[in-house]
């Protein structure tokens, strides 16, 4: 193999991360040598350029990188081992248990900022990263004397490739990071007309230049992807752009220095430690693998330290900003640190719609934190996912309370996901019908942990005259599904309250799904209802169905069968134990009824489930619940045949 004349410190580092990056998937016998080989110049010129301190992963002005081609973590693993991340070691990457795993997940303590993989999903969390960082630099960042306290001022990186912006949800974000002006978001794109498939253009024509000037973005170009001098005084550029968000477009070559380059077989090839040798011996690296060359060790060692003093500087300008502004410090010092808080929600105790409850709720939630924040599809005025009087983000309104994401539920979804890796509890808002837009970043908010919650308004039947399109079905009964995520569903306002309480102090993934129709304050109901110690049988219901059960309850009273009710907002933290043993079980809830089957079989229960497993109907409310069995006549019915069995 022919050796390459390298001229500079910069090049060999480059070339150390090539290297290093095809080892680390050799070891492993697994993995996507293609971009670690092609985009290893691009990876070298963001980290070069980029405010980190890798003594302190989590350091808050610190500046973001999101690898939305996640397909590539060697190559960001091995970046973040050169520039002085614990903790990474690249012998143990795709093995059981280890931290760098196969595509990269959170963990902020060896560098890694985001989970991604879903392509995509990444550059639209960028987008949220970037606007929390316009939002809190517009909040805390302030002026005394002729002294200006920037104490928010940091960027937010992206590296994407064509399956990213192929990806529908690229759109969304992007054109929502235009609208908003995120000069902070600089996005370099690896275009190297090459796909796993194939060429590029046997998929995808588009001009990406002018889709982004379409956009609202300023677009830069570099011809030579291996020029990572080019490369970088490309991204000074864009720092030097303060009107709108930069895209960098760099042209490499996939799989560069090694077999089939510049193919699409280059992009998940294996290399041989022998292939990863001649390497080495080709760019004039040390042949020990794994190893760094002394001029590049101390290359990077002394980028490390110009990054942990600018990092030094940044702490010492936080400590004037307290002493000179003690109530910001006191606020951003708990927005930093995230601390669990007790909330209160009040209520009325009337007759409302959930919809209207929650709306309320959140309302109260916001007077009592700073770090609340959100929006909805579009549909604010129906779901009441709003705070009232705050206005919209936009470039000349960075401070709002609320964010118009459009009809966009997957990019308001990664978005929000975006923003709460920074540090913000996040919501938003859509019909349930609708939830299965947001479904693949949902995933991510519960893969990662994040404090975002989803609030789904006209849950099962209750938008019977819109018909089967807007009725949910099976919604619930997925976002059960994923791990991690906890779906309520209140039954009355008392509920719904007790419910804003628990997930906003807990800071946990949730799903909040609230009724479109009026249900009554069961509060004195409640009181009311006579407990059995021997019941005939059990009624478990959510949602608005528990005042359905309420009536069926009293109807079944008169017809002399003793029934228990139990109002069940949440069947993740549902314990069924505690029922009693042999006694006949009936659930009510407005949508497919697997759920409910799997926790009968699971404690042994007998019963029924009154449920609906098929497309809804169009009609009149009354009617439309009638067809399906929501009725007081129809659950004191099955109770009935139950308790006969």
């Amino acid at each position: 193999m022919e050796k390459e004349n390298i001229t500079t410190v910069e090049q060999a580092a480059v070339n150390t991360l090539r290297v290093l990056s095809a080892e680390t998937i050799a070891n492993a016998k697994s993995g996507h040598s293609g971009v670690a080989l092609g985009a290893a110049a691009i990876m070298y010129s963001i980290y070069k350029n980029m405010n980190v301190d890798p003594s302190d992963g989590a350091w808050f002005n610190r500046d973001r990188f999101v690898l939305s081609a996640g397909h590539g973590s060697a190559l960001l693993y091995s970046t973040l081992s050169c520039f002085g991340f614990d903790g990474i070691d690249l012998r143990t990457f795709r093995q059981l248990g280890s931290a760098l795993t196969g595509h990269p997940e959170l963990d902020e303590s060896i560098g890694v900022d985001c989970s991604t993989g879903p392509l995509g999903q990444g550059i639209a969390m960028a987008v949220g990263i970037a606007v929390a960082e316009k939002r809190l630099s517009a909040t805390y960042n302030t002026k005394k004397g002729d002294t200006v306290h920037d104490i928010i001022d940091h960027y937010t990186y992206c590296l994407v490739g064509d399956g990213c912006l192929q990806e529908g949800i690229s759109y969304e974000a992007c054109n929502l990071a235009g609208l908003w002006r995120l000069n902070k978001l600089i996005v370099l794109y690896d275009s190297n007309e090459v796909q796993l498939d194939g060429e590029r253009s046997t998929a995808d024509t588009e001009d990406v230049i002018k889709r982004f000037e379409a956009m609202r973005w300023n677009v830069l170009t570099v011809k030579n992807g291996q020029d990572e001098k080019a490369i970088s005084a490309r991204i000074r550029r864009a720092k030097m752009l303060g009107d709108a968000p930069t895209l960098i477009i760099v042209n490499t070559q996939i799989g560069y220095g090694a077999k089939n380059a510049g193919t699409n077989k280059a992009h998940g090839q294996v290399l041989s430690m022998e292939e990863c040798k001649e390497l080495r011996d080709k760019w004039l690296l040390a042949n020990k693998p794994f190893s760094v060359d002394t001029d590049v060790s101390a290359h990077f060692e002394s980028l490390i330290r110009k990054k942990i003093g600018m990092a030094q500087k940044w702490k010492q300008k936080l400590y004037l900003y307290g002493a000179s502004f003690p109530g910001k410090y006191e606020e951003l010092t708990d927005f930093v640190e995230r601390p669990n808080r007790s909330f209160k929600c009040k209520t009325e105790g009337k007759t409302i719609a959930l919809r209207d409850a929650g709306g309320i709720m959140l309302n109260q939630i916001a007077k009592q934190t700073a770090r609340l924040w959100g929006g909805s599809a579009d549909v604010s005025s129906t779901t009441k996912a709003f705070v009232v009087g705050g206005g919209f983000f936009g470039h000349k309104k960075p401070k709002a309370t609320d964010i118009a994401f459009g009809v966009r539920e997957f990019a308001m979804s990664a978005i929000m996901n975006g923003a709460a890796l920074h540090g913000y509890m996040c919501y938003c808002s859509t019909f349930l019908a609708f939830s299965d837009y947001c479904k693949a970043a949902i995933r991510m908010t519960a893969m990662m942990g994040l404090p975002v919650t989803y609030i789904f308004s006209h849950d099962g039947l209750g938008n019977a005259p819109d018909g089967p399109t807007h009725q949910a079905t099976e919604h619930i009964a997925a976002l059960r599904l994923i791990p991690n995520m906890m779906v309520f569903r209140p039954a009355d306002d008392a509920e719904t309250a007790a419910v804003y309480e628990y997930v906003f102090e807990n800071q946990k993934p949730a799903c909040i799904i609230l009724s479109r129709s009026s249900v009554p304050s069961l509060n004195e109901e409640f009181k009311k209802i006579e407990l059995f110690e021997n019941p005939t049988a059990i009624l478990l219901a959510s949602g608005s169905e528990v005042s359905l059960c309420i009536e069926a309850k009293k109807l079944l009273l008169k017809s002399g069968v003793a029934v228990n009710l139990v109002s069940v907002p949440c069947l993740e933290s549902f314990d069924a134990s505690k029922l009693k043993k042999n006694v006949p079980v009936v659930a009510v809830e407005m949508g497919h009824g697997m759920p409910w089957w799997a926790l009968f079989g699971k404690h042994g229960l007998r019963g029924d489930v009154i449920s609906f497993d098929t497309f809804g109907d169009s009609g009149k409310d009354a009617a439309v619940m009638a067809k399906f069995g929501f009725t007081a006549e129809n659950i004191a019915e099955k109770v009935m045949e139950i308790c006969k069995k």
